[in-house]
């Protein structure tokens, strides 16, 4: 299988693809933010589009996604995430969650708002 992580302009970009569950979606957006910090790098892209058979998420899968990303970032990785329109809570529940738990992140459809955000978040760090 392809490494469907890359780097682009200080971007650690990941977009896995293929069959996924909640679970295992939110592990390997896990394990990229964990190989963010082991790489020393401070921005991830995650692309989730590409995943497909994700259910969901209730507001209760929802946190326990982002805390547990929020516990491995450490505050080290700032990240942008990428999904369907569909499945972005109105409220952005998901990112009121991670601002609690000290992660800098934000979601998004479209890839190239997404990563307009996270240049706007590397200009200002310097």
């Amino acid at each position: 299988m392809d490494d469907p992580c890359t780097s682009r302009d200080g971007i650690r970009l990941f977009r896995p693809v293929g069959p996924f569950t909640l679970v295992s979606a939110v592990e390997a957006i896990r394990d990229a933010i964990d190989d963010c910090r082991a790489l020393g790098a401070r921005w991830l892209l995650a692309n989730a589009t590409g995943m497909t058979g994700i259910s969901q998420p209730t507001l209760v899968d929802r946190f326990l996604a982002v805390e547990d990303w929020a516990e491995t970032a450490s505050g080290m990785v700032t990240v942008a995430l990428v999904i369907h329109a569909d499945k972005i809570h109105p409220q952005k529940f998901g990112i009121t969650v991670a601002e609690h738990f000290g992660l800098v992140a934000d979601v998004y459809a479209d890839e190239d708002e997404a990563l307009a955000w996270l240049h706007r978040h590397m200009q200002a760090a310097g």
